[in-house]
């Protein structure tokens, strides 16, 4: 892999992150359901992508690779259903703990990924990821008591459990879009994006609330921006740099989204950001680093001699 490869999948996946923690404030801006948000990006996003892949005149040749094109549209089965976990997940469990358990998603990525290597990762690597989620930990501020709240009672611990199970499958699905998007190398990123954006909006159609759609200007330039950048702009430079690099830096990097969302409800929402999250925001911010230039972790040498009896 050439270095300038490596440097512009890094440089393109840390904007891409930077994009997704964005996405909350579009979305909540908006004043639109998940359906509707959800589907017009799909809208949206592959609209614009459609007229790109058209402009390139790449669609007649892609067409013809068919056995791609197969994973791709599971790829994109399995990124929408990813977005609907995710998002159903809210409705019975806290954000900070949904986005706790979806942010499993890292380390079962890099199992995944050593398990298709058929290499066991190293224990920096184990080590990082550790410390990356001790820092999302803090980053989300996830209260005990309300986690051990949610498991007291009958009805509301079955929710509480069918939540978290919703947000963990969200990660696991996610986890198979990467891995499919990173088989498809031949495939132009951009071209991935448009295919899942088509089964998105297939998908969702059924789902779409029609009588509340968007009454102002503003609640459609929301729409738009997340369907423009949030969607095909960052899809293809995200899609692009799963193509270019391993599934370790992938995984480390993922840990940018909250970071950016904790700044971005600090700008527009005037949110107060503790000490302990930025504590947190370091701990992600060093185990970025760390995985990035290969730091490891000291070993503790052997004697090399024994100790005399005296």
């Amino acid at each position: 892999m050439k270095v300038n490869d490596t440097t512009k999948g890094n440089l393109e996946m840390i904007l891409a992150m930077m994009l997704s923690g964005t996405i909350g404030y579009f979305v909540v801006h908006s004043g639109q359901s998940f359906w509707n948000v959800v589907f017009f990006r799909c809208v949206i996003g592959g609209g614009l992508l459609l007229a790109y892949a058209f402009y390139r005149g790449v669609l007649p040749e892609a067409l013809k690779q068919r056995s791609m094109l197969l994973l791709v549209l599971l790829g994109g089965v399995t990124l929408v259903a990813n977005w609907v976990f995710l998002f159903a997940s809210f409705s019975y469990i806290p954000f900070s703990i949904a986005t706790v358990a979806y942010h499993t998603q890292p380390l079962m990525l890099v199992l995944a990924g050593a398990f298709l290597a058929r290499q066991a990762p190293s224990g920096s690597l184990i080590f990082w990821l550790i410390v990356s989620f001790t820092g999302l930990w803090f980053v989300i501020e996830l209260d005990m008591a309300e986690v051990r709240g949610l498991l007291q009672g009958d009805t509301r611990s079955v929710e509480a459990i069918f939540g978290l199970g919703l947000a963990l499958a969200a990660a696991l699905l996610y986890t198979v879009t990467t891995l499919i998007t990173k088989q498809v190398s031949s495939v132009p990123p951009y071209l991935v994006a448009l295919i899942q954006m088509g089964v998105g909006v297939l998908m969702l159609l059924p789902f779409v609330q029609w009588g509340a759609l968007p009454s102002n200007s503003t609640s459609w330039l929301d729409l738009f921006i997340l369907g423009a950048i949030n969607t095909s702009f960052m899809y293809i430079i995200m899609y692009d740099a799963f193509q270019k690099l391993p599934t370790n830096l992938l995984a480390i990097l993922s840990f940018i989204y909250p970071i950016t969302a904790l700044f971005v409800d600090h700008i527009a929402f005037a949110t107060h950001i503790s000490a302990w999250q930025l504590v947190g925001v370091a701990l992600i911010l060093i185990s970025v680093c760390a995985v990035k230039f290969d730091w490891s972790l000291p070993k503790l040498g052997r004697r090399s001699a024994k100790e005399g009896i005296s």
